[in-house]
């Protein structure tokens, strides 16, 4: 009889299944716990007969386990489940200190369905033939198709219909999958209907839908391909026949150029994160400041995930080196691993591991930097020198940490509680070393960024004050003459901003961030020459930055240059191929340039990726441009 009930009963409406505790009715799903399974087994096997708590007891948890209060807990689990009302059951009957009692007889599930085969619905038949199951498996499946299809194709020079082919067979096969999953059970025996569904063993469902996918996919693949030959599918019509992007050229590597990538943080705590951050960020800076050397900046560089392939990092960052790692503390010493690696063949060039005290953990910065430069001179021009021109740092690592903190905040979106909690952390800094500048220079930055959030008048006296701290402490702080500039910028201070940048550029004359600065005060000065000097100076220092191609391609297009202007957009994309708002601004000046074909192509590009207001809107005034009423209606009500 045990056997019978392992196979699923009924018990009034409710279907239990013991072999995945689920107890089902039409309207509620309950799964009921390994014991309470076995106590209702218990109970469904002698019903209507007392079964002494003993009983139960001894075989839910065997001889000696098990206790009253568990099993009470069970058959609460099992009421619950049945919606058995204690005080007035009509399943499972309390018998005070002698036991429990099933007040109804089971009903084997494959005697139901032969006795009354019609009490079956159509969703529970769907879900016994795993209909359902295959259903989900495939969409889970053709999903993951057209997704790679669509992120892979392009990269490999398929022709676009490749693409769509994919999306139609995915589609055409989907109901195909589904009657396969339904035919396969029934086919599989001359009784199938009368087939228990617990009987069925886990297997052979599985198979079941492992066919179903497989066979629907393939029949799919058979009937769209004959559909292609003798009818034909859709294909788009005019200007979207033509979408391929403008360029697809990805920008030259230079030979001298490198990137530091996040270091990866072997002890998984938040401090040697924080750490590892600040010592690849502060490498970083040194190593801008070697010349010749094109160096990608810490935005760039930490798009990429520590340790991620030479393949992604040159695609990504278009450096010909990059400098990858791990960081670990043991009690008071830092070992900080480093590998230079060749991008284009992904071999070593140099792998070293350093191990200090914390208390030296300034020299680790210097020696991988002049280890780097070392193992580069090759490559750099013959000018290089090992010495890099920036002032040394020293604090403890207690004061470094906090002041990274705070540096950390800086780099998400600024709020007033951001400003705040960031002015705490460089406050924390200075309490533990009063004389570091990187601290002074961190609240500079926070109070020059706080000011976009509160135009509170106070924080340009506040950042002045800090800044000046930090310059006193260390004049070489190329952020701090940044800040500066870029605050006296905003507040209309052009001579001043001016003044800063320049200082910033004797510093390091190839400061991306100054350059771009200056260009932006002269801009504002109507110095437009002297602007795209600048402008175009900064170009290409930082490899795989699409910001300077974006900056000059702004200013031309502001000054009526479109043609000059999508030739700088172009680099835009070329750096980033999924840049959308590049994208964008390549089709408005190749419109505004009266490149309408090329235009309709960049758009298109743009709202494959992510479907914007602004790019509908652009596209609905081109379609303006060429008297196409209709499309340009149905692009601007879609912006």
């Amino acid at each position: 009889m045990r056997q019978r009930l392992l196979r699923g009963f009924f018990i009034g409406e409710y279907h239990v299944e013991p072999s995945t505790g689920r107890v089902k009715s039409r309207d509620s799903l309950v799964h009921l716990p390994p014991k309470a399974i076995e106590i209702l087994l218990c109970l469904a096997s002698d019903p209507r007969s007392l079964v002494s708590r003993e009983e139960l007891i001894t075989s839910a948890w065997g001889n000696g386990e098990g206790s009253h209060v568990a099993l009470s807990n069970a058959i609460g689990q099992i009421r619950n489940a049945l919606d058995d009302d204690p005080d007035n059951p009509n399943y499972v009957q309390t018998l005070p200190k002698r036991g429990y009692r099933l007040l109804v007889e089971p009903r084997y599930s494959a005697v139901v369905q032969r006795e009354s085969p019609r009490e079956i619905g159509l969703v529970d038949e769907l879900n016994r033939r795993g209909v359902f199951e295959t259903g989900v498996a495939y969409l889970v499946v053709g999903w993951l198709l057209i997704q790679v299809a669509d992120a892979t194709f392009d990269q490999l020079g398929l022709p676009r219909w490749v693409a769509s082919f994919v999306t139609y067979l995915v589609i055409a096969g989907f109901p195909i999958a589904l009657l396969l999953a339904w035919f396969i059970e029934l086919t599989a025996s001359g009784a199938i209907l009368d087939r228990d569904p617990m009987a069925r063993p886990r297997r052979k469902a599985f198979n079941t839908q492992y066919v179903s996918v497989i066979g629907g996919l393939v029949l799919a693949l058979a009937g769209v391909y004959l559909y292609d030959q003798f009818v034909g599918l859709p294909t788009e019509a005019g200007a979207r026949a033509t979408v391929n992007p403008p360029v697809d050229v990805l920008v030259p590597v230079d030979p001298n150029s490198i990137a530091v990538l996040p270091l990866f943080n072997i002890d998984g705590s938040d401090e040697m994160r924080i750490f590892g951050d600040g010592l690849a960020e502060d490498v970083i800076n040194r190593l801008a400041a070697v010349p010749g050397l094109r160096v990608s900046s810490r935005g760039d560089s930490f798009t990429l995930a520590p340790n991620s392939s030479s393949d992604d990092v040159r695609d990504r960052l278009r450096v010909a080196y990059y400098l990858e790692g791990s960081v670990r503390r043991a009690s008071e010493t830092l070992r900080v691993v480093i590998q230079l690696i060749d991008s284009e063949s992904g071999f070593h060039i140099v792998s070293r591991s350093f191990d200090r005290e914390l208390a030296d953990f300034f020299e680790i910065q210097d020696e991988i930097t002049n280890l780097i430069v070392a193992n580069l001179r090759v490559a750099l021009p013959s000018s290089t020198e090992l010495t890099i021109p920036i002032a040394s740092e020293s604090a403890s690592f207690d004061a470094y940490l906090e002041y990274r903190r705070g540096m950390e905040i800086l780099y998400e979106p600024m709020t007033e509680d951001a400003i705040e909690a960031a002015l705490a952390m460089f406050s924390n800094s200075l309490t533990v070393d009063p004389e570091y500048a990187a601290a002074h220079a961190g609240i500079c930055l926070t109070y020059t960024s706080g000011y976009d959030v509160t135009l509170d008048p106070a924080y340009i006296d506040e950042a002045e004050h800090s800044c000046a701290s930090a310059l006193m402490l260390n004049p070489n702080l190329i952020v701090v003459h940044n800040a500066l500039g870029v605050l006296y910028g905003r507040t209309g201070r052009y001579e001043d901003a001016e003044h800063a940048f320049e200082r910033a550029l004797t510093v390091n004359a190839n400061d991306v961030q100054a350059l771009s600065g200056l260009a932006n005060v002269y801009l504002r000065q109507q110095r437009l020459e002297d602007a795209e000097e600048k402008y175009r100076q900064a170009l290409g220092l930082q490899p795989g930055n699409w910001n300077t191609y974006n900056s000059l391609g702004r200013f031309l297009y502001m000054n009526g240059r479109y043609e000059d202007a999508a030739n700088a957009y172009r680099e835009v994309v070329a750096v980033d191929m999924k840049n959308i708002n590049g994208w964008t601004n390549l089709g408005a000046s190749l419109m505004l340039s009266g490149d309408f074909s090329a235009s309709m192509s960049a758009f298109e590009r743009a709202i494959d990726m992510e479907p914007v207001p602004l790019t509908y809107s652009n596209l609905g005034l081109l379609h303006y441009y060429l008297g196409d009423a209709d499309e340009a209606t149905a692009a601007l009500e879609k912006a």
